[in-house]
């Protein structure tokens, strides 16, 4: 009887427990390692996603068509489609796509020049909102054609993508997800600030060089170039190499980095390189009279590495004077970008007004933050720098002068 009952409870259950009735095999989906936007002249939104090519990913001669044969073949493959939206275009890319579109192993967003000119909100929003999204993706812009970042065939990996993503995680510009991009622009006191991605050459082209190579000929990689500067959500220049490490250095993220100094020729004429080992940021709002002023402490442990000048070292006299000209040269490139911030671009990028609104959560509610747009370029910044050479290396003495040493 027993027996019975369990049978008949084993077949009406059976219609629920279907097991993995919702499950997506492996072989339907397209994983998209990269996404790229781009706006096109007739004004709709071209998609380009860098499709990974499962049989061209495993190690020569592993299994499926791998081999001889398939040395050099592309490991991606990269689709596009225009729409009136980014849903638009996405469905008309899903049409040419015998699998279906998977987001989650997507960690680069590359955004055109025009595109993020014209505001990136409409972007933002496809992808926050998508469930297979990663927030985690870093978020580059470039100055020409996003497509044409995801089209690029590098010489170390096999996917593009790879090769933007190990750029930005090296710390030698800017690294920001989406997540961070889209807390920048909801968030009041602070604007957006992303890397910037171009195709660069891989060599030092000397352009008065008459037998120099066609562009066509040149080797090429992608690189960090400098950074995009937003006013909300539109892109409204462009900082280099040089001013994105000042913006490091103002928005708490400077890791690493190497800083060369031009020691002055009565002190000792050449160049001094070091290496930054430690870095801290403190800022600091001060509020007085009704008015806010900032206070920026920048400190750092550094090696020295590089010693071209005429300079001992091993003197703890010498050591400092080559501090002092390490701190001067600090102060004049935070210096430098926070005059681009405030007079040029007008662009709290450094998030002073986030500083405010922490340490005077009041003020900023009843005044500052209605204001912000015209307070921030006339806010008078002081720098106050502090360098520290800890290690000199195992050679005190520069070898011009041990040549001299060694001549007498």
């Amino acid at each position: 009887m027993r027996t019975r009952i369990l049978l008949v409870w084993t077949l009406l259950m059976m219609p629920i427990l279907s097991g993995c009735w919702s499950r997506i095999e492996v072989n339907d989906l397209a994983f998209v390692t990269a996404a790229g936007i781009d706006k096109m002249e007739d004004g709709k939104i071209r998609l380009a996603l860098q499709v990974a090519i499962p049989r061209m990913l495993g190690a020569a001669g592993q299994g499926g068509q791998g081999g001889e044969k398939d040395i050099g073949a592309k490991a991606v493959w990269v689709i596009s489609e225009k729409g009136e939206s980014i849903l638009d275009a996405y469905r008309r890319l899903q049409e040419k796509l015998p699998r279906r579109i998977f987001f989650s192993h997507s960690g680069i967003i590359v955004i055109g020049e025009e595109m993020a000119r014209d505001g990136v909100s409409p972007i933002l929003d496809f992808f926050i909102r998508q469930r297979e999204a990663r927030m985690r993706s870093y978020i580059l812009f470039t100055k020409g054609e996003a497509v044409k970042i995801l089209k690029f065939v590098p010489k170390l990996e096999k996917i593009p993508s790879e090769v933007m993503r190990e750029e930005v995680k090296q710390h030698i510009g800017v690294r920001i997800n989406l997540k961070e991009f889209v807390h920048m622009l909801v968030t009041e006191g602070v604007e957006p600030i992303a890397a910037e991605m171009e195709i660069v050459s891989s060599n030092l082209m000397n352009e008065e060089d008459s037998k120099a190579p066609s562009p066509s000929n040149v080797e090429t990689n992608l690189s960090l170039k400098g950074s995009a500067i937003f006013n909300k959500d539109k892109l409204i220049g462009w900082m280099n190499d040089l001013e994105t490490r000042g913006v490091l250095w103002l928005r708490k993220e400077m890791k690493t980095g190497v800083v060369t100094v031009n020691i002055p020729k009565e002190k000792g004429n050449g160049k001094i390189s070091v290496l930054i080992v430690k870095a801290k940021t403190q800022i600091t709002p001060i509020l007085k009279d009704g008015e806010i002023t900032m206070e920026v402490k920048v400190s750092a442990e550094n090696d020295l590495y590089e010693n071209n000048s005429k300079l001992d070292v091993s003197d703890p006299k010498v050591v400092h004077v080559v501090e002092k000209e390490l701190e001067e040269d600090l102060i004049q490139r935070i210096q430098l970008v926070l005059d681009m911030a405030q007079k040029k671009f007008k662009s709290d990028i450094f998030g002073f007004g986030v500083a405010v609104e922490r340490k005077y959560p009041k003020e900023w509610k009843n005044k500052f933050k209605k204001q912000w747009e015209e307070d921030f370029p006339k806010l008078k910044v002081k720098i106050i720098a502090d360098m520290t050479v800890n290690r000199t290396g195992l050679s005190n003495k520069p070898l011009i002068l041990k040549e001299k040493e060694s001549g007498k």
